[in-house]
């Protein structure tokens, strides 16, 4: 064979296609090779591809300007939340306390205002008998004790009976007053 056949624009070896070169007139210089079409399952994948990007892209703004800030403020208020339990349990003991101290202080004010009532009645002062009457009779009526209403209305009863000795017989009062003085230091006992 001949050496111009094998390498010339008639030969076999040189069918292949060759992409067309374009030359820029003025230049002289060959262009770029025109762009390779994609398919249409390629672009809808391509689509896909930047819209489940945008989507995380997005996910990610909506989590750092929404989601934190609110995780935060979350946070804060379950620390809160934890402080204040406490304190309310600190409150609710208190608070016991305190209606026991009230309940004493009460039963306190009876008998120092009986205690009252024995002197003026000793004495046979009618004036001071009536207004230490009073007094214990509003002192009994502002007791509050619920875990002892029987004992409530047993002393109001003796109660009674102290004030209908009195106007008569200052001796059967006494005895009486002594009955409900007993009983008042039972109660103030039962308290604590």
């Amino acid at each position: 064979m001949n050496p111009e056949e094998t390498t010339g624009p008639g030969s076999l070896e040189s069918k292949a296609p060759t992409p067309p070169v374009n030359q820029d007139k003025k230049k002289g210089t060959s262009a770029r090779p025109e762009k390779v079409k994609t398919s249409g399952f390629q672009a809808v994948m391509r689509n896909i591809g930047l819209g489940l990007l945008f989507l995380l892209i997005g996910a990610l703004v909506v989590t750092l300007a929404l989601y934190l800030p609110a995780q935060s403020k979350l946070t804060k208020a379950q620390v809160e939340v934890e402080r204040l339990a406490e304190i309310e349990t600190q409150y609710n003991d208190l608070q016991a306390k305190f209606n026991l101290v009230k309940e004493q202080s009460g039963v306190y004010k009876t008998i120092s205002d009986a205690s009252l009532l024995q002197v003026a009645l000793t004495e046979k002062d009618t004036t001071k008998v009536n207004q230490q009457l009073r007094y214990v009779e509003e002192d009994l009526n502002a007791l509050g004790i619920m875990d002892f209403p029987e004992i409530l209305q047993r002393l109001q009863s003796q109660f009674s009976k102290i004030k209908t000795s009195a106007q008569a017989d200052s001796a059967g009062a006494l005895s009486e007053l002594d009955e409900f003085y007993k009983d008042l230091l039972l109660l103030a006992d039962n308290l604590e």
